[in-house]
């Protein structure tokens, strides 16, 4: 069941986010360091006042997030022990089925390396590598983008 993210989700938000992180085998073992200790449950909430958030839960846990701000993916996790199951996907689709169809045609998203393959086969065109430092870290990205389909309508969400 996809639901939007509520005070309370922080700390199931904040360990789903680090498990991602602990399984990603590209981020270097020194940057993973980093983004481990920079994860809490505070930075969830912060995000949550930020931009919209959306999680995924099944039998009462939190086992995928997902954030978009205006027609931007900032964040589409899924539990390692529940990917492969659609879940990412779905969760995906529901944040591009929020983009303000008045404010925007397009979607796109800073892949991490090992998701552009997932963000390709729904139909995200790579356009070229970005970098974002974080300390004395550079982590890179591929921008990728997607035309909405026309005629959208958000109200078919309720």
């Amino acid at each position: 069941m996809i639901r939007q993210f509520k005070p309370g989700d922080e700390e199931s938000c904040s360990e789903l986010s680090r498990a991602c992180i602990r399984h990603d085998m590209e981020i270097p073992s020194a940057l993973r360091l980093v983004l481990l200790e920079a994860e809490s449950p505070r930075s969830m909430l912060e995000r949550g006042g930020l931009f919209y958030m959306a999680v995924w839960e099944t039998e009462g846990m939190v086992v995928a997030l997902g954030g978009l701000d205006m027609n931007e993916i900032r964040l589409l996790l899924v539990s390692p022990a529940y990917q492969r199951r659609g879940i990412g996907r779905a969760v995906l689709e529901h944040l591009e089925a929020m983009v303000p169809p008045a404010l925007f045609k397009n979607v796109f998203v800073y892949s991490a390396l090992s998701a552009a393959s997932f963000y390709r086969a729904r139909g995200y065109s790579p356009q070229g590598e970005h970098y974002f430092d974080l300390g004395d870290y550079r982590i890179p990205t591929i921008y990728m983008t997607k035309m909405l389909p026309a005629g959208r309508d958000p109200r078919s969400l309720a």
